[in-house]
């Protein structure tokens, strides 16, 4: 099967690859089909059938594992300073010695790991919601990038499959860029969790990483979920896409200093996975979410998706699928420091903006929001 996208502009047109539909057994073909066209939380029954088939459940114990794995590590670690080895206690507290006061891969490229994901175990992930990667622009190794990811969604899990594993192919598609997904610092402090996200090619979002992954050369990319925390806040099922982004221009200014391209990407149902409580702009609940925001440096969101045997309640994402688009690049010159001015930000920020603006305009009809929109705001909005 291919599927063929039509970029705007003079561009060429991309053929996608075979993908793994065409391998597929007829019956698990047509289910996850039906699994595409159905809504994306059973309107029929509350809770899971008992004949739900193996490769559903499988899929289910990937997301159940990824949002498990955090605390599976604090148990580990709470296991390990209470064993009755003192030198499995003495080597463990060596080891948080060290990764609270040595610890340096976070910042300077991770422990990017291929064969880790190159797992079959990412492609159960991707298939539980399912999960596809578009490419519409060739992008050739000869420079480093930088991917903006939107929107944030609750937990930006379109971002996580499809630039922190290899479950929809994105070393096939764009061959030469080694990229590195950019994640809060907090998740490396959480013992050998740090290590498990590193692995995938996540590296701490700072301006230290940031420059670090792109001064080693041509092909070195990150991608950086440019809304942040803030728009989570703002992740509902809607036609209007809020995207925090007009006095987000940090990201113009690390590109125009290592010359690296800027990259609009966006997905798709990455608003439909959760369904969060009414919060809008001046409510109490709001005032409460932004001012928690600020004092911890995250959000805190009010939503609900599915459970593990049940539809109607849970921490687990709705089976909705995601389509991710990655758009036009736009090349920025190097400039020192002292070149790198507020009008020449504004310049590139802006055509940034443009750009996602015509790639969501372009493939928004072919998922059923023709009458879709953008909407930027600040951070003070």
């Amino acid at each position: 099967m291919t599927e063929e996208i039509v970029a705007p502009s003079s561009s060429p047109v991309i053929t996608e690859p075979e993908d793994e539909n065409t391998k597929m057994v007829p019956e698990e073909k047509l289910a996850r089909e039906s699994m595409i066209l159905a809504p994306s939380t059973p309107t029929n029954r509350t809770f899971a059938p008992l004949n739900i088939p193996l490769y559903r459940r499988r899929q289910t114990l990937t997301i159940l594992t990824w949002f498990l794995m955090p605390w599976i590590c604090l148990y580990i670690s709470l296991v390990l300073l209470r064993c009755h080895n003192w030198y499995v206690v003495g080597a463990f507290i060596a080891y948080l010695t060290w990764m609270v006061f040595f610890q340096k891969y976070p910042y300077e490229g991770g422990l990017k790991q291929q064969w880790f994901r190159r797992l079959k175990w990412w492609k159960w992930f991707a298939d539980y919601f399912p999960i596809h990667l578009h490419k519409t622009y060739d992008l050739p190794p000869d420079r480093p990038y930088i991917f903006g990811y939107h929107p944030h969604g609750i937990i930006s899990l379109g971002a996580l499959c499809n630039f922190a594993t290899e479950a929809t192919g994105f070393e096939e598609k764009f061959p030469g860029i080694d990229l590195r997904l950019l994640t809060l610092k907090v998740n490396f402090r959480i013992p050998f969790y740090g290590v498990y996200l590193s692995m995938m090619g996540l590296c701490d979002a700072s301006k230290e990483s940031c420059n670090y992954v792109l001064k080693k050369g041509n092909g070195n990319s990150i991608m950086l979920v440019l809304g942040g925390a803030k728009e989570s806040l703002d992740a509902h099922p809607s036609h209007e896409y809020i995207l925090t982004l007009k006095n987000r221009k940090g990201f113009v200014k690390i590109g125009l200093a290592n010359g690296a391209s800027l990259v609009p990407v966006f997905s798709f149902g990455e608003n439909d996975l959760y369904d969060q409580l009414a919060n809008p702009f001046g409510s109490k609940l709001r005032q409460i979410q932004i001012k928690i925001q600020k004092r911890l440096g995250f959000a805190t969101p009010v939503f609900k998706g599915r459970g593990i045997f049940q539809y109607a309640f849970g921490f687990m994402p709705n089976r909705h699928a995601i389509d991710t688009y990655v758009g036009e690049p736009i090349e920025l010159p190097k400039l020192d420091n002292d070149q790198i001015t507020p009008d020449i930000i504004d310049k590139y920020h802006g055509q940034y903006m443009d750009a996602l603006r015509r790639l969501f305009d372009t493939y928004k009809a072919k998922h059923g929001n023709a009458d879709a929109t953008i909407k930027y705001i600040n951070d003070n909005e």
